[in-house]
């Protein structure tokens, strides 16, 4: 990554990966002053994708939503890492400092670099409106006064939230795929692409690069299509076979949370 920013052609803005690793290792000044380098253009289309995903942020606040909105496929299949993913998002609501200390744990855990590599989607707070959640793409709504601490503690719940029970599922799949001695490359990748899917955070496949463009023009890309994937044989036929199955478990205990609870 950094020979890439101190390149022979006066380097280049890191991918939103390479940002988001940069973040954890040099901290978010580090990363604040790499998005300075950008070109003029590129802060100009920030500004307007900043100022079109504002209405969402704040549409999104004042709940606690995430759970519902995102995380309930999980709900039926794992209840115990679902509600206690559930009861820590009343201390990020209320804290920075617990806020931190969440993603400082999942940073810490051995299994981390598994999470990274395999593409396991732990989003955060940070500049890069690509490396946010959906609904709070937009950094600028965190700085309107009186409304902005709502817009952030909203963020850091519903953040907090998805980044707990996606670690918590996926260091599931690696115990289990320890267990049945597994050594094949796509176990992982899989279980990482189904807790994705499964907590609203789907793949937008070659247009990945245009996701903020997108999130601007539609409501919530990402979790249309992991909705349209949950219910396509066409994406569990692509899992690793042991992925398939626990995520077939996950889609029929759900589906009969739903009918109990209708």
């Amino acid at each position: 990554v950094l020979a890439k920013m101190l390149g022979e052609a006066g380097g280049q803005v890191p991918t939103k990966n390479e940002l988001a690793l940069l973040k954890n290792i040099f901290g978010e000044d580090f990363t604040k002053a790499v998005l300075g380098k950008r070109t003029l253009l590129q802060k100009m289309t920030e500004a307007g994708l900043q100022l079109a995903n504002i209405p969402r942020s704040i549409m999104t606040s004042f709940d606690l939503s995430a759970p519902l909105r995102q995380g309930i496929f999980l709900a039926a299949r794992h209840p115990k890492k679902f509600f206690s993913a559930f009861a820590k998002q009343f201390r990020t609501f209320a804290s920075e400092k617990a806020y931190k200390a969440l993603n400082d744990e999942i940073i810490s855990r051995p299994t981390y670099k598994l999470m990274r590599a395999n593409k396991l989607a732990i989003t955060e707070l940070g500049q890069a409106m690509s490396t946010r959640e959906e609904a709070f793409m937009a950094g600028w709504a965190e700085k309107i006064p009186a409304v902005g601490k709502v817009v952030r503690a909203s963020g850091r719940a519903y953040t907090g939230f998805l980044n707990k029970i996606r670690a918590d599922v996926f260091d599931d799949f690696i115990k289990q795929g320890n267990k049945l001695g597994i050594d094949d490359p796509n176990f992982l990748k899989s279980a990482a692409s189904f807790v994705n899917h499964a907590t609203g955070r789907g793949s937008l496949g070659g247009l990945e690069k245009a996701s903020v463009w997108l999130n601007s023009a539609l409501f919530s890309p990402r979790l249309i299509t992991s909705r349209l994937n949950l219910i396509n044989p066409v994406y569990y036929a692509r899992l690793h076979p042991q992925v398939r199955k626990e995520a077939l478990k996950s889609l029929f205990t759900f589906a009969g949370l739903a009918m109990t609870v209708g």
